[in-house]
């Protein structure tokens, strides 16, 4: 068995004055516990890029991220299981100290910084054909790993959900790069809908990046869905005290571990959306832990230990 499909999806059901209070059913969806390293969506949003990979005997694997992503992380140590080479372009520049591009390194990946205004043009077809000349025999796969296969490894992780909370009203996750929504959205249930939560500020554009996602891989919408522009807290990769002390308490209550970017920015803007009756009495809501924990050894911060 290949050791992708190695994996088990829990559920945790949520205790909480306030969703008691709100008589509503919430339920943690456990994708962080589903690998050590290649955490929770991206198992499943790497797992075809690997295998197709792996079956065309592609030479090098290529991709970005930021000095933190938890995206180089998962595929540093995945490619390394599968022994192919792969070379990633980090935004900025980094400190020796860095523990994500330390694990990378030990795992084997080549790293190469870019500027941000190079970075901002990793997608451009002028880069991308300097890459193909440089690197011949390679595959690059998308910053945070969306793409059309993407989707269709994030499509089991749907039917996963599905099996295990079949009568589920909403669903709602964390959006970076909108690859993880956009296959959720193209294989849900019509009986419930989505709700994404950016972690960035301005991200009303990602509602168009996910539909150029869907339509890429020739998938149509299956449920309803929207994004909640209201929950990055200051901005990508902002941390402010007030949003520590935030994931603070969720961790507390919930005996859960988070990271400060994606899932504690998701869940803290969920509670206030139930606060203001958001949802409706009696409905069933999922919540997507969506892993990433090995970001949060970078937040020193609050006591945070590891």
């Amino acid at each position: 068995m290949n050791f992708l499909d190695q994996i088990e999806l829990n559920c945790q059901l949520l205790e909480s004055p306030l969703y008691r209070r709100k008589n509503i059913k919430v339920t943690l969806v456990r994708a962080d516990q589903v690998h050590r390293h290649i955490s929770g969506n991206k198992w499943y949003k790497l797992k075809y890029a690997l295998l197709a990979a792996k079956q065309k005997n592609i030479r090098q694997l290529i991709s970005f991220g930021g000095a933190y992503s938890n995206h180089i992380h998962a595929l540093a140590y995945a490619a390394n299981q599968l022994q192919i080479p792969v070379l990633g372009f980090i935004r900025g520049e980094w400190t020796e100290d860095n523990l994500t591009l330390k694990d990378a390194k030990s795992w084997g990946m080549s790293l190469q910084s870019l500027t941000r205004s190079q970075y901002r043009e990793k997608s451009s077809p002028e880069f991308l054909q300097q890459l193909a000349l440089a690197y011949p025999n390679s595959m690059v796969i998308a910053e945070g790993g969306s793409g059309r296969l993407a989707l269709k490894g994030v499509a089991e992780l749907m039917a996963a959900i599905e099996q295990q909370l079949p009568y589920l009203n909403h669903l709602v996750a964390a959006c970076g790069t909108g690859g993880t929504l956009a296959g959720l959205i193209g294989s849900a249930s019509s009986t419930y809908s989505i709700l994404g939560v950016p972690v960035l500020k301005g991200g009303g554009f990602l509602e168009a990046d996910i539909k150029a996602l869907l339509r890429q891989a020739a998938i149509s919408e299956k449920c309803q869905w929207r994004l909640d522009l209201e929950g990055h807290y200051g901005g990508y990769g902002k941390v402010k005290t007030a949003h520590l002390e935030a994931m603070q308490r969720i961790e507390s209550e919930h005996n859960v571990e988070l990271e400060p970017i994606y899932t504690a920015k998701m869940w803290r803007r969920f509670d206030e959306l139930v606060q203001a009756d958001y949802f409706t009495a009696g409905d069933s809501i999922a919540l997507l832990h969506s892993g990433g924990v090995q970001g949060r050894r970078s937040f020193k911060l609050m006591g945070i230990k590891e």
